[in-house]
C-alpha cells in the first residue's frame, strides 16, 4: 500500500512521475460477512502496489536501472548529483565509528571481506537487520502469536463474480481468531492493466509459541524448519491443502476462491523487534541513522497522522540536530508500533488483550500530547 508518506516521497524526488505505480480501486474499504455481503464500509481511497514495483522505481531512481517496470530516460544534467553504486550480495559484520567516520566491514558472497568508510551510513536492512544486532545485540526478535498467510492470483483466473467483490480497495472478513483482506496490487512487471493485476491476500491466523501445529507449518518439503518465513516453493502439499479446507469451510467464496487459485503461497511469522534509539555513536555529526526502530505489522496496520516518518524527517537533517531527529522517529515508531498491536490484538485474540494494548496506546498518545505542549510551553517563555 503506497500510503500518504511514500506518495510524498515519490511526489518529491520520482523522476518517472508519469509512469504510474499504484491501483486506485473503488474508494471503499468493505467488511464483510460470510456471504460475501458488504456490513460495514469506509469511504477510504488507497493507493495499491507492491514491493516490487517499488524496488525497480527507487533503482531507477538510485542508479538508472533499466527493467519492464520503468521506461529510463538519460538523467536531465541538473538532476546529477553524484555517483552512485548499488552492490549486491553484501553481509555487514561490524559496524563501529572511529576518527570522524563510521567504519563498516563487510563480506561478499565470495567470502571477500571488505571495509568502508563513510560519513553516515543508514541502516535499513529490515525487521532480520544483522546491523540491530551489532548495535544493539540485546534486542531479540519474538513472535507474538500469528502468521500470516500470503499470496496472489491473476484476476483473470478467478470467476467474475469473484472480480466484482474485490472491486473496492479493500475487502475485509473477520472471523473469531483471525482475519483476511484481499486487494489489488500491480501484476507481472508492474503491471497496471485489468486483467493482468494481481488479487493478493493477506490471511491472519493463530498459531502459538512452540507448539507441534507452529513447528509442522514451518517445517518445508526438506525437512528443514524455518523461524520466521516459508518460501514460495517450499511449503508442503498436505500442509496447504489443509488450509484451502479451511478456507473453503470459515470463508466467503470469494475470498476462498482467491486461496485456492494461490499457485505459490507462503506464510510469515508475525514477530517484534524494538530498538531504543535511531542514532549512535553519540549523535557524531558522521553518525549512522539505524532505521530499524519497530516492526509494524503487515498490510493492516491503523497509523497515526503524525507525518515525522523516517523519510520525511532524514530530508529535513540539515535544519535538526540528531538528537531532535531521534526524538521524532522514536516517538513516531512507538506510536506506530503501538496502534498496529492493538489492531492485530483485535482481530486474533480476546477483548481483553485487545483492551490492554488500546490502553498502552492510549497513554502513549498522552505522553505524546504532554510532550506537544510542554514543547509548546519552552517555546512561549523563550519569547
Amino acid at each position: 500500500m503506497a500510503r500518504d508518506e511514500v506518495q510524498e516521497f515519490f511526489r518529491t524526488y520520482d523522476q518517472f512521475s508519469d509512469q504510474p505505480y499504484f491501483i486506485q480501486g473503488d474508494p471503499v474499504v468493505q467488511f464483510m460477512d460470510k456471504n460475501a455481503k458488504a456490513i460495514r464500509t469506509l469511504k477510504m481511497q488507497l493507493c495499491m502496489t507492491s514491493w516490487d514495483t517499488l524496488y525497480y522505481r527507487l533503482r531507477a531512481n538510485f542508479d538508472g536501472l533499466r527493467s519492464h517496470y520503468v521506461t529510463v530516460r538519460e538523467c536531465e544534467p541538473d538532476l546529477a548529483v553524484g555517483n552512485t553504486s548499488y552492490e549486491y550480495g553484501c553481509k555487514v559484520t561490524n559496524v563501529k565509528y572511529a576518527d570522524g567516520i563510521v567504519l563498516v566491514d563487510f563480506e561478499r558472497l565470495t567470502g571477500k571481506v571488505e571495509k568502508l568508510h563513510a560519513d553516515l551510513v543508514i541502516a535499513a536492512d529490515g525487521p532480520a537487520s544483522s546491523i540491530r544486532r551489532i548495535l544493539c545485540p540485546e534486542i531479540e526478535r519474538t513472535y507474538v502469536g500469528y502468521v500470516a498467510w500470503r499470496g496472489t492470483v491473476v484476476e483473470d483466473q478467478v470467476s467474475k463474480e469473484t472480480r466484482e467483490v474485490f472491486r473496492k480497495c479493500v475487502s475485509y472478513f473477520t472471523y473469531p481468531g483471525g482475519h483476511i483482506l484481499i486487494y489489488l496490487i500491480p501484476g507481472h512487471h508492474g503491471s497496471l492493466k485489468p486483467s493482468q493485476r494481481l488479487l493478493n491476500y493477506v490471511w491472519y491466523c493463530n498459531y502459538a509459541v512452540d507448539t507441534p501445529e507452529l513447528d509442522h507449518l514451518m517445517t518445508d518439503i526438506d525437512g528443514r524448519r524455518h523461524r520466521v518465513t516459508m518460501p514460495m516453493g517450499k511449503m508442503r502439499p498436505d500442509v496447504y491443502n489443509r488450509q484451502k479446507l479451511l478456507a473453503e469451510q470459515i470463508l466467503p467464496a470469494a475470498f476462498a476462491e482467491v486461496v485456492r487459485m494461490t499457485a505459490q503461497p507462503f506464510v510469515q511469522c508475525i514477530t517484534d523487534a524494538s530498538a531504543p534509539k535511531a542514532v549512535f555513536f553519540d549523535h557524531q555529526p558522521s553518525c549512522l541513522h539505524a532505521l530499524l526502530l519497530r516492526r509494524v505489522l503487515p498490510s493492516h496496520t491503523v497509523r497515526p497522522t503524525e507525518k515525522d516518518s523516517h523519510p520525511q524527517v532524514a530530508s529535513k537533517t540539515t535544519r535538526l540536530t540528531f538528537q531532535a531527529y531521534e526524538s521524532k522517529v522514536v516517538q513516531y515508531a512507538r506510536l506506530t508500533s503501538l496502534a498496529s498491536v492493538a489492531w492485530g490484538n483485535k482481530n486474533q485474540f480476546s477483548a481483553w488483550v485487545f483492551l490492554g494494548s488500546l490502553f498502552r496506546l492510549a497513554l502513549a498518545y498522552v505522553e505524546y500530547w504532554i510532550g506537544k505542549m510542554w514543547d509548546l510551553a519552552k517555546v512561549s517563555l523563550k519569547l
